[in-house]
């Protein structure tokens, strides 16, 4: 295995979102991946927070789509009906479904790592929740021989009875429901981003007062 290639999964939370990486993923590639969904992140939240766009998802989309993967429109919300499953258990079956089982199985890998990492789970949780909502994002990466990156994108909003610690892990007939969830495969140009837009991204990241990225123990 070359030097250069991840020998293992690996995870961080970014703002309200999971990022997992399958093994072969560069260390390169993976700090290009984690700089850019925050700087997405950070500028949807921003002006969310700001009253400027209350469509948080398709902000953060258009954001990261002009950082370099080849998405044109956001995903269409996807219909589904009651279910018992907790959001945690739907998303990653969303994500094998789209995606492959590979992508699956990290991403399940990383929401347990989640759920056993107290501090890391506070602080994606206090930036996830607002009021009786919660906004979450999983998103798995590949690398592909031809150095891009498959990354499958999940996007999903629950309404909450009360804001709650662990609601990803809660069954949908106790506390939450998934009101909304999108989910799209794309394919991420790292070349690009170095060139145009990592340093001003890497920029705007580190005057952030908030820790807005943390990586989790598989």
């Amino acid at each position: 295995m070359s030097k250069f290639n991840q020998p293992a999964a690996s995870a961080s939370v970014v703002h309200s979102s999971l990022m997992s990486f399958l093994p072969g993923v560069s260390p390169q590639a993976r700090d290009d991946l984690l700089l850019a969904n925050a700087f997405a992140q950070q500028v949807a939240w921003g002006d969310l927070d700001e009253g400027l766009e209350p469509d948080w998802f398709r902000n953060y989309w258009r954001n990261l789509a002009a950082l370099g993967f080849d998405g044109k429109l956001a995903p269409a919300s996807r219909k589904f009906g009651p279910d018992r499953q907790t959001p945690a258990e739907r998303a990653v079956a969303q994500v094998e479904q789209l995606g492959s089982p590979a992508h699956g199985a990290v991403a399940e890998q990383s929401l347990q790592a989640l759920r056993n990492d107290r501090q890391s789970l506070s602080a994606f949780e206090s930036r996830a929740l607002a009021k009786d909502k919660a906004r979450f994002q999983l998103l798995p990466c590949a690398q592909q021989p031809n150095g891009f990156i498959d990354l499958v994108i999940l996007h999903m909003e629950m309404s909450l009875r009360h804001s709650t610690s662990g609601f990803l892990y809660l069954e949908s007939k106790q506390e939450v429901q998934v009101v909304d969830m999108r989910v799209e495969v794309i394919h991420f140009n790292l070349q690009g981003f170095r060139e145009d837009y990592r340093k001003r991204a890497e920029a705007s990241v580190a005057r952030s007062s908030q820790r807005a990225i943390r990586d989790l123990l598989l």
